[in-house]
């Protein structure tokens, strides 16, 4: 894990308040797989207001030059709040504090070419950012990824382009209708797993609380390995101030927590309590 005043290099605008922000890291970035963050100080100042960082998963790693080395870390920020509100507004050369990559990935292996044909990967709004790497290793890997992408509106589907580029199948569902399927993103990943041999299928999912526990259902119901990444606020994100507990299936007698931050985000669906989300 690394704490290390890294450079803005661009801030664009997605529409919907989306923003994709790049920042030169080379060493942070070198280190990143597949579902980890990073904490981000939301201004150049080191005691300034908001005094938290804030957990941002990180969507895509840029190379120097053409098969070069990792040199960008990208990240997809909404204008949600204060914090959030200040960090889309830094100017290209500022400086941030970037604490990572932190987290468990997600679980891939080699051996995956040969047990794994598909992967269903589950997102809603901007959960789509933990996604991107993943798909692009699990195309290295030989797997065929199928994304399910769900949002309020079309104009909330941000990223598209860089799903398009990897000419992957997608399949769009919006709340008011406008792309794809009308109502929620499992409706399609119903229809597909009816209609494909679920042997070789493994899922992914990354969104709201409620998407990833009706994703959760599905994959018991179809008998199909589910990894999610558990998205929850966070103090310190170091396991110590138990800020981002998230309750697991105990025994019976007594209930089991986690920490989003060490023993997460990415975790199997068959462990989470889905009728406790975290608050």
């Amino acid at each position: 894990m690394l704490d290390r005043r890294v450079k803005v290099k661009d801030v664009q605008s997605l529409g919907a308040a989306n923003y994709l922000v790049t920042l030169r890291s080379p060493e942070q970035a070198r280190r990143v797989k597949p579902g980890q963050f990073l904490m981000l100080k939301c201004g150049e100042e080191v005691d300034g207001n908001p005094l938290l960082r804030r957990p941002f998963s990180i969507l895509d790693i840029d190379h120097h030059g053409r098969g070069g080395s990792p040199a960008d870390i990208k990240i997809l920020v909404k204008d949600v709040g204060f914090g959030t509100h200040k960090l889309v507004h830094v100017q290209p050369g500022q400086e941030l504090f970037a604490l990572g990559p932190q987290g468990r990935p997600f679980q891939l292996a080699k051996e995956m070419a040969g047990e794994v044909r598909t992967a269903c990967l589950v997102a809603g709004g901007v959960g789509i950012a933990a996604l991107y790497l993943l798909a692009k290793d699990l195309i290295a890997l030989g797997v065929t990824p199928v994304l399910f992408y769900g949002a309020r509106t079309a104009r909330e589907l941000v990223l598209r382009d860089y799903f398009k580029r990897l000419r992957i199948r997608t399949c769009y569902a919006t709340e008011d209708g406008s792309m794809g399927t009308r109502g929620l993103v499992t409706a399609p990943l119903v229809r597909f797993l009816k209609e494909h041999h679920r042997e070789g299928v493994r899922m992914y999912a990354c969104g709201p609380w409620a998407m990833m526990r009706e994703t959760d259902k599905l994959a018991r119901q179809f008998s199909v390995p589910c990894e999610v990444s558990l998205e929850a606020r966070m103090g310190c994100s170091l396991g110590a101030c138990m800020g981002c507990v998230v309750r697991t299936r105990g025994d019976g007698s007594s209930a089991n927590y986690i920490r989003v931050c060490m023993e997460g985000p990415v975790i199997s669906s068959r462990l989470i309590d889905w009728d406790h989300p975290p608050l």
